[in-house]
């Protein structure tokens, strides 16, 4: 059986508009994800309590939040974030902040529970 392999492109894709910049999901299964995001903004503070994730910065420099830390990042920095921690990325300069994202199950909006918002345990 002949496997048909996929290429994809990052500049082919649309991006869509989210809290903290334009992200483009570049690969999803039913056991993870990849998303490219072009960060404008600041992110909410946020965790997931199924997801894992990890950041892989691909151009310019920012911040994280991961829990009580706030750890300066920059291209080339591989970051991985435990599931049920607070984290949110933070722009710090007026260049490219631009980073791409693996998430393991794959990304759901019902996975993200923002810092302000009551968690049910």
């Amino acid at each position: 059986m002949e496997i048909m392999q996929q290429k994809i492109n990052k500049d082919e894709i649309f991006p869509k508009e989210d809290a903290c910049g334009a992200i483009r999901e570049l690969y999803r299964s039913d056991h993870l994800t990849l998303a490219h995001v072009e960060i404008t903004g600041d992110a909410k503070p946020h965790l997931h309590r199924k997801m894992e994730e990890i950041y892989y910065v691909t151009k310019g420099e920012g911040e994280l939040v991961i829990g009580d830390q706030v750890l300066k990042i920059r291209e080339g920095d591989l970051i991985p974030i435990p599931k049920n921690t607070y984290h949110q990325l933070r722009k710090t300069d007026s260049d490219l902040f631009e980073i791409i994202f693996v998430t393991y199950p794959a990304f759901t909006m019902k996975d993200v529970y923002f810092e302000d918002e009551k968690i049910k345990k």
